[in-house]
């Protein structure tokens, strides 16, 4: 079994053998995408209709607002235009082929032979504990991040220097990233702050400004079009928006301070207290990437890891990864041991995606359930009213249900809950009355005491839709009463 799996690695079929691989796990495990599945999934239900809005002519962040990069929106888009939710299963499939030919690459600084597929397998693993049913930005942006890595520890490890085009793609990379969603960029930033550092302590001056002109372009590169992209389309405003949904408002969303959840806090602690055992106990010692990693960790958690939920660590799979490759030791029970607990509190994630796929795939299905009453409501609502449905502060649960019928809310801004909580959303929502939506989609909460005096005068209760997820979703599922009120 050994030599047949160091001869697959070794063929020319392995990449191929990836692609099936990266088939087969998505369509396990992307829950949102995956014709196996009813789920939708909130942040990819939001990914769609905005793409749907896109399709229909419309100005995404001025007509309807969300905040992430507009790259996202348009590979929705483009999927949707192709054919739907199974070739945006496909497009996965191919940005998870490239994640694990860049990662094997990685990998193959460390080990050979049927190792490297080992490895590469571990970081499924890893992958599948913050997954959360699939198609979210973190695992578009995985590829756009495992190049740099890979061009940095080459740096590093085999002393290849970066050239002007490395740098070019590297910038490249970082502007893809920037429109999918900024923070994703965080952990190859410790990697590129140390490598402009060196040039800085060194003198390598005309070093330093070649590369840095060259990754301004890559970076450019995807810029440019995005901005031209909104300003012939809406002008500045469309420029403003969007600069306002990409880059601001995320900011905004996630906060930079130290509010994560204690489980994140124990868990980072324990990983890079292992990376320090690791490298003191080590036979050979790579200090040259001891800083950027360690930095990639401190920024994650200072600029990224905030507020947020477990898939944001997604994005640190890439340096989970570098992390266990940098055991070495001369004592095969300390390699384990340290192995162990660098996995350990990682794999605590793993038992959500395993129980949301045995609970829909064999239990109940809610979310069936949810989708079925709802068609029942629309069924009863004019074909010609359909459109007119404000989402007030359903938020994701009701763009999902919304996207199961084919339809957009009303009114422009997709996360209504968050834009009471911010300014520049909260001046452009017009309360009730001077919006004088047909039909409102409400939850008990999350309202301006003027908007429920206005729906009381002016609306009539219509339908009830008892929504239902915490089955499958549990902490993170909604369990409550949607109401559906028409203008008298």
């Amino acid at each position: 079994m050994k030599a047949r799996l160091s001869n697959l690695v070794a063929s020319r079929w392995y990449y191929g053998f990836l692609a099936i691989l990266s088939f087969v796990f998505v369509l396990l495990f992307s829950r949102a995408t995956s014709p196996l599945y009813a789920y939708i999934g909130a942040d990819a239900a939001i990914f769609k209709q905005m793409g749907m809005a896109i399709l229909q002519g419309k100005t995404i962040y001025l007509d309807y607002f969300d905040n992430k990069g507009c790259l996202l929106y348009f590979i929705h888009a483009l999927c949707l235009w192709l054919g739907g939710d199974f070739v945006i299963l496909i497009f996965q499939a191919i940005s998870l082929t490239f994640t694990k030919i860049l990662l094997d690459k990685i990998i193959a600084l460390y080990k050979e032979g049927e190792s490297r597929l080992y490895i590469l397998l571990i970081a499924l693993v890893l992958l599948l504990c913050f997954y959360e049913g699939g198609d979210l930005s973190e695992e578009w942006s995985l590829p756009f991040i495992c190049y740099p890595l890979y061009k940095f520890l080459r740096f590093y490890k085999e002393d290849k220097l970066l050239v002007v085009k490395d740098l070019y793609f590297i910038g490249l990379c970082f502007g893809v990233i920037a429109f999918l969603r900024i923070n994703n960029a965080v952990p190859f930033c410790g990697f590129l702050l140390c490598l402009f550092i060196e040039y800085l302590l060194t003198k390598q001056w005309k070093q330093f400004f070649i590369n840095a002109l060259s990754f301004t372009g890559g970076v450019l590169t995807i810029a440019i079009p995005c901005f031209l992209y909104f300003y012939l389309k809406a002008g500045t405003e469309g420029v403003y928006w969007m600069v306002y949904g990409t880059f601001l408002y995320g900011f905004d969303y996630l906060g930079v301070n130290l509010k994560a959840s204690p489980i994140w806090v124990i868990c980072y602690c324990v990983i890079l207290l292992v990376f320090f055992v690791v490298q003191l106990l080590s036979r050979k010692s790579q200090k040259d990437i001891w800083l950027p990693i360690v930095l990639a960790y401190l920024l994650f958690l200072l600029t990224f890891g905030t507020n947020c939920f477990g898939h944001y660590l997604q994005v640190m799979l890439p340096v989970f990864l570098i992390t266990i490759l940098t055991l070495d030791t001369q004592y095969v029970i300390v390699k384990k041991v340290l192995l162990s607990l660098v996995l350990l509190p990682v794999l605590v994630f793993l038992i959500r995606p395993i129980g949301c796929m045995a609970l829909e795939a064999f239990g109940k299905d809610k979310y069936s359930e949810n989708y079925s009453n709802f068609h029942n409501i629309i069924e009863q609502i004019p074909a010609q009213e359909r459109d007119s449905i404000y989402n007030y502060n359903v938020d994701g649960c009701g763009c999902a249900i919304l996207l199961h019928e084919g339809l957009i809310q009303s009114n422009k801004v997709l996360f209504a809950r968050f834009s009471f909580c911010l300014e520049a959303l909260k001046k452009d929502k017009l309360p009730l009355k001077a919006e004088k939506p047909l039909w409102i989609m409400i939850t008990r909460g999350y309202y301006y005491p003027a908007d429920i005096l206005y729906l009381r005068d002016y609306y009539t209760e219509q339908y009830v839709l008892n929504y239902d997820n915490t089955q499958i979703n549990g902490l993170f599922g909604m369990k409550e009463d949607i109401y559906f009120f028409r203008r008298k």
